[in-house]
């Protein structure tokens, strides 16, 4: 074998292990979701690794990678077992995902509950034609009295429908309002905290290449972006501290009072059929 030849496998055999080496890299420099698609070019970016604080620092190597998700591992464990508190972006992440839970259980017991009462006054109303109707074709005293007794029934349906939607479903509606409240205040914050990072980023950017001009206005960009974040995240937990913490309580509340209405109304009914 040629020279040449020898030379030109070598060099296919380094150039493989150089994008090898690139495409086996275990601290992307973006998310999945940031890559360029594969139709662009992509463009390399030299230095820029991690971030924190507006401070430019160098690629970890492996040893710190692992010692850093070593770290994460230990304080999830230490906030499982309460030995310390979560981060204020996990704190919320958690409440976030309680209250959307609870936002789907209640608007299921509010389904429940509205088309229950709308069958109670459904089969009124059915009962009231048919006694209606059976007056109507026998001239008698007692039919005339049933046709009586079952517009009542269908009245007291109605008022037992009222009553539910009055209280039980205008509590279940204004606390679906209130955590959907609490939900958008905290994913308004997540876009917060992305601004203070894409400021980070920048400011990292303009610090490398030495333009004073545009560090001190990313400066002022990153400072105005914490501030905004600081600001949410003060108004979220003072918001937090008057909502009620999501529990069985709450509901067991909605069950016996929509247990109380439904009662009134088949006691009712009991009165008319012994009358």
């Amino acid at each position: 074998m040629s020279f040449s030849a020898l030379r030109r496998r070598s060099t296919r055999r380094s150039t493989k292990k150089d994008s090898g080496e690139d495409g086996n890299d275990s601290c992307p420099l973006l998310h999945e979701d940031e890559r360029p698609s594969r139709s662009v070019q992509p463009v390399r970016i030299v230095d820029v690794r991690r971030i924190d604080s507006g401070v430019l620092t160098p690629k970890r190597s492996l040893v710190q990678r692992i010692q850093s998700r070593k770290n994460r591992l230990v304080q999830r464990v230490l906030v499982a077992c309460h030995l310390a508190d979560p981060s204020r972006d996990q704190a919320f992440k958690q409440i976030q995902t309680s209250n959307r839970t609870a936002i789907e259980q209640l608007a299921t017991i509010r389904s429940s509950f509205f088309d229950h009462s709308q069958s109670v006054v459904n089969l009124s109303t059915a009962i009231c034609c048919f006694a209606g109707n059976s007056a109507r074709t026998q001239d008698d005293n007692v039919l005339t009295s049933m046709a009586v007794e079952g517009h009542k029934l269908r009245e007291y349906s109605l008022v037992f429908s009222g009553l539910v939607e009055k209280s039980v479903l205008a509590e279940i509606d204004l606390r679906i309002t209130e955590l959907e409240r609490i939900d958008s205040l905290i994913a308004n914050r997540a876009k917060l905290v992305l601004d203070v990072e894409y400021a980070k980023r920048t400011l990292a950017v303009e610090t490398q290449k030495g333009n004073l001009n545009r560090v001190a206005e990313h400066k002022q960009s990153l400072q105005t972006a914490q501030l905004d974040c600081e600001r949410a995240t003060r108004f979220i937990t003072e918001q937090l501290k008057g909502v009620r913490s999501n529990n069985g309580s709450d509901m067991l509340e909605l069950f016996q009072e929509y247990s109380q209405q439904a009662a009134w109304f088949f006691q009712r009914g009991a009165d008319l059929a012994d009358a």
